[in-house]
Parts: C-alpha cells; structure tokens; sequence
C-alpha cells in the first residue's frame, strides 16, 4: 500500500488574514517610530531652547555683578548716568561694566558700555554693546539676540532705603554715578516660565 501525502495549502481567507495582520503590525511598528522621532526632536528643541536660557542667565549674572559706577556721554555730548533705564514697548537697561575681557591685548580701558533691551511684540531679550564708553552720532551698538521666546523680563533695584524700585536712577537723583545696593531681574519664557535672580552690585 502505498503512502500518499496530501499537500495542502492556504486558502484565499486564510492569505488574507495573514496580510491583515501584516498590515496591521507594519501600521503600528510604523507608528511607533514615528512617535519616537517626534519625541526626540521635542527633546531635541527643549535642550537646546534650555542651554540658550542659561547661557543668558549667566550672561545676566556676569555684567550685572560687574557694573561700575563710571558715567558716560551720549551721541549729543550730554552727560549720561552709569546705568539707568528706560521702558518703552519693554525695558532697556544701560549701563557700565568692567572686566571686558581683552585677549587680543589692544589698547583700551576693561570698562564696556553696554545694554539689555526687552522687546514686547518680538518677545526677544537683546543685548547691544558698544565699543567705546562715548559713542558719538552715529555710532551704533552692535546686536545680538540673547533670548528669543520672552513673554516678559523686567528689573527692580535696592536703593539706599531697602526699597524695590522700578526705573533708576530714582526721581531727583543729582549724582551720575549713585549705583543700586542690588538688582533683581525677572525673565518669563513660554516653555520653563518664570526665573527670579538677585545680583549684588559692587559698592
């Protein structure tokens, strides 16, 4: 008697379940990386969107706590005060600092006339320096953009009576050099939201 293997193979139902599955899993493996893209680039922005705060923050920190009692002079020849503010669409704060570094060793003073301005409608934190202490007409400061993503930055100052005030120098200040005690600066960001310093100022 002979032995008579029967072969059988798949039926249509059965090749179709089979793609079903395949598509199914090939959908979801497919998604699933997908989603890992996505995650990594959002971790992606977020670290450098954070690197970019903090190296702002501790640019803050180092020309705040450097500022120096040493007047200037405007475009016009007026005499300015060391550091003072102005708030128009934001909050600019001029002053002077010292240790400006100098490695190319020219000849010039360490003291660096410089401001941070605040822009509302572009919500960006800007830092503009000048290359002299008494800029004449003209002259203009070189820009760069500090922070972008601010919903809001302001500053207040210790006076002499422990008061926080807004604007300095304070209403009726007659010397061009008075310094505040401290600052404080606020900064807002859409993604980490508020960061409050407080910074000694030299005396």
């Amino acid at each position: 008697m002979s032995d008579i293997r029967i072969q059988r193979g798949f039926t249509l139902i059965e090749l179709l379940i089979a793609m079903a599955i395949f598509v199914i899993l090939a959908a979801a493996m497919y998604g699933g990386v997908q989603w890992f893209i996505a995650e990594r680039e959002i971790v992606t922005e977020r670290a450098g969107q954070l690197k970019d705060l903090q190296r702002a923050v501790r640019r803050l920190q180092s020309d705040f706590s450097q500022a120096y009692p040493r007047s200037t002079r405007d475009e016009l020849g007026d005499r300015d005060f060391a550091l003072r503010t102005e708030r128009n669409n934001g909050i600019t704060v001029r002053f002077v600092r010292s240790g400006w570094r100098n490695p190319a060793g020219r000849n010039r003073a360490d003291l660096q006339r410089l401001q941070y301005r605040y822009d509302e409608d572009d919500e960006i934190l800007y830092l503009e320096t000048w290359p002299v202490l008494n800029p004449l007409l003209g002259d203009e400061p070189e820009e760069q953009e500090l922070l972008t993503g601010v919903t809001d930055f302001d500053v207040e100052f210790l006076d002499d009576a422990g008061n926080w005030v807004q604007d300095w120098p304070p209403a009726g200040t007659t010397g061009f050099t008075v310094m505040p005690h401290a600052l404080r600066y606020r900064i807002t960001t859409t993604v980490f939201g508020e960061i409050v310093r407080i910074v000694e100022i030299p005396g």
